[in-house]
């Protein structure tokens, strides 16, 4: 036979509530109410300036676990928000430091050695605390990130950061070269890089109108961050070198005649060819693919499209990946670039799916995408 639960003597009725029926069915409370109910319960638990410090330490997805450990060391943990409030967050990367903190040192500590900068974590100090929480500081694309922001040495809004990648709005196609390059921020190419930024951020800035800032990150932005890595990844015996004279039109133009001119005249050097799995064909009705094998083929696709897909040239002849061009003809045409990795002898996995400008695709491109690889494989 089934017993009744009873609640333990642990859980008292709060005395505001003595004498008030409380026995109503649950499907009368609405989500809102459960909510308040929740939360006024967990203010009574642990109190206010508890809660309040968690929230400030661990601002998403706080659990019980965290309210108590806060608990536990909540004078260490006001002492060093007091100090510094902004970098709260980052005290919840060990909880082990929690028990010896004196200072902001051993925090410091840990991040250098995840791959922080000296200068980033000069520059974290003086960030939001809505910033710093957006980061995911486990990961090193993330760090890499940071450390670029901190190069660049101004204000970042937390509206201009990505929530899933920490990357700048529009400059996402610098996440590979930061990854590999992200300590090493004062060669020329990484100067190039900071000051063309720099100038795309002053002319977002300068827009007041919210369309005008999306229409420079979606349009603008990646066709500098094309031209930014093109020059990085060039030899030539008269680099451009992007001085303090220059203004957001200069570094237009001279992205402009690089996509125009410069990528024409590479079209007429010696082409490199390598293997292709596939060739050419068709997926169905209107859908169409060409693979991408020669050094000719991947620079008209970055005119087409946009994007930096002839910097996977020495992946592409070394067999790792192969690069195909899909495309949905019809009364609204799509396209899209798609990158498939070996993932064994003779089988391939879908890397990325990118359209025009590094944007996001369409469901239907995705299944076209998905068909190919069931050929490839």
């Amino acid at each position: 036979m089934r017993s009744l639960w009873r609640a333990p003597p642990s859980m008292q009725i709060p005395g505001c509530l003595q004498g008030t029926c409380i026995d109503f069915p649950l499907e009368a409370a609405s989500l809102n109410d459960i909510q308040r109910a929740w939360t006024s319960a967990i203010r009574r638990r642990y109190g206010d300036d508890v809660v309040k410090l968690t929230l400030r330490v661990v601002p998403k997805h706080t659990t019980l676990l965290d309210l108590s450990q806060v608990s536990a060391f909540k004078n260490v943990i006001e002492d060093r928000l007091g100090e510094n409030r902004c970098l709260g967050p980052l005290l919840s990367q060990d909880r082990g430091m929690w028990s010896n903190l004196p200072n902001w040192q051993v925090v410091k500590n840990r991040m250098l050695a995840q791959g922080l900068s000296q200068q980033t974590w000069r520059w974290l100090s003086h960030q939001k605390t809505a910033y710093i929480a957006r980061i995911n500081w486990g990961q090193l694309s993330h760090l890499s990130w940071v450390n670029f922001h901190a190069a660049l040495d101004r204000k970042i809004p937390i509206s201009w950061v990505d929530k899933q990648t920490a990357a700048l709005h529009g400059f996402g196609g610098l996440s590979t070269w930061l990854r590999r390059n992200h300590e090493n921020l004062n060669s020329l190419a990484a100067l190039n890089i900071l000051r063309g930024t720099r100038l795309a951020l002053e002319r977002r800035e300068s827009n007041l109108k919210l369309e005008h800032r999306k229409e420079l990150e979606l349009e603008e932005f990646p066709l500098i961050t094309d031209w930014l890595l093109g020059s990085a990844a060039s030899a030539t015996k008269h680099p451009v070198i992007i001085s303090r004279n220059w203004t957001y039109d200069t570094l237009m133009s001279r992205q402009a005649h690089w996509h125009l001119i410069e990528l024409d005249l590479d079209l007429g050097r010696q082409n490199v060819f390598w293997p292709e799995i596939l060739g050419m064909g068709s997926l169905g009705d209107n859908i169409e693919f060409i693979e991408l094998n020669s050094l000719n083929a991947l620079l008209s696709e970055a005119k087409r499209m946009h994007h930096c897909v002839p910097s996977y040239i020495d992946r592409c002849m070394a067999g790792d990946i192969c690069i195909f061009h899909l495309q949905i003809k019809g009364h609204s045409p799509q396209r899209g670039t798609l990158e498939l990795r070996r993932a064994g002898v003779n089988a391939w996995q879908i890397s990325q799916l990118k359209g025009p400008c590094n944007s996001p695709v369409s469901s239907q491109l995705w299944g076209a995408a998905h068909l190919l690889l069931s050929r490839a494989n």
